[in-house]
């Protein structure tokens, strides 16, 4: 028996012996085995660095899709038409400055019980009262948006119609059509009025005056304000769209109060 020195195969004759050496342990094909491997590996190599590149140039042209869309978007952005308020809060009050009674009256334009308010017992108590100088009407928002669509535009239109003095006058439109609060509706009833279109509807597009409001419900909240209409008479409280009757006892007994 032949026996491989590298392998230690047996074999029967020398001849058979030779032919594996030089088939398997043959340096040659030992080199030419090597060869193969090192190109393959080279190959998965070059095959890995491609994908990676592929992969990479797509988080490239995303990265710039991104900061293209920011970019525009940022661009656009600054030459939007702007509108920049005259006061920070709402300060839409009726009646004389010094008056002995002060009715505080939280409200929502799209509530019906605030519209009764302000079309059946308003004008009653701003002829008898207001207009006389007894009585200062003070208007804070408080749209219950959580029912009222058109609540929170509303107010921010009469707030934009505020900054053209014509807070009462938009205040009355709004009350008298309840049934139309949307936007096409509130820059028409600016025209209507007389108001500078291009203004108003800067205004209230932009958004600016939802922190007026905000800041009206906010403190509406601190007071314990949670339906509209809400009223404070000189503090005392009067919730609800009440009587005449109601508004008028409770202000007769304020004035009292002062006089005596």
């Amino acid at each position: 028996m032949y026996k491989c020195d590298q392998c230690e195969r047996e074999f029967n004759t020398e001849t058979g012996l030779s032919q594996h050496k030089n088939d398997k342990h043959d340096a040659t094909s030992h080199d030419k085995r090597e060869q193969k491997k090192d190109q393959l590996s080279k190959a998965r190599e070059e095959e890995s660095k491609k994908v990676k590149g592929k992969h990479n140039m797509k988080m490239i042209l995303i990265a710039v899709g991104i900061l293209f869309v920011l970019g525009v978007g940022y661009y656009a952005y600054s030459f939007l038409p702007g509108y920049t308020p005259s006061s920070q809060g709402s300060n839409n009050t009726l009646g004389a400055r010094n008056a002995t009674v002060t009715i505080l009256e939280y409200s929502d334009f799209q509530c019906p019980f605030c519209g009764k308010f302000a079309t059946d017992t308003a004008p009653i108590i701003k002829t008898d009262y207001v207009d006389t100088g007894k009585v200062k009407l003070v208007f804070r928002h408080f749209p219950l948006t959580q029912i009222h669509t058109y609540a929170q535009k509303s107010a921010e239109a009469s707030e934009c119609a505020a900054e053209q003095g014509k807070f009462w006058e938009m205040h009355d439109l709004l009350f008298t059509n309840q049934d139309a609060l949307y936007i096409t509706a509130l820059k028409q009833y600016a025209k209507d009025l007389g108001i500078d279109a291009d203004a108003f509807n800067k205004c209230l597009d932009s958004g600016v005056m939802a922190e007026r409001i905000r800041a009206d419900a906010a403190e509406g909240g601190r007071r314990g304000v949670t339906s509209t209409p809400m009223f404070f008479v000189n503090g005392v409280k009067i919730s609800g769209a009440q009587p005449y009757s109601v508004f008028k006892s409770t202000i007769d007994n304020e004035l009292r109060k002062s006089a005596a």
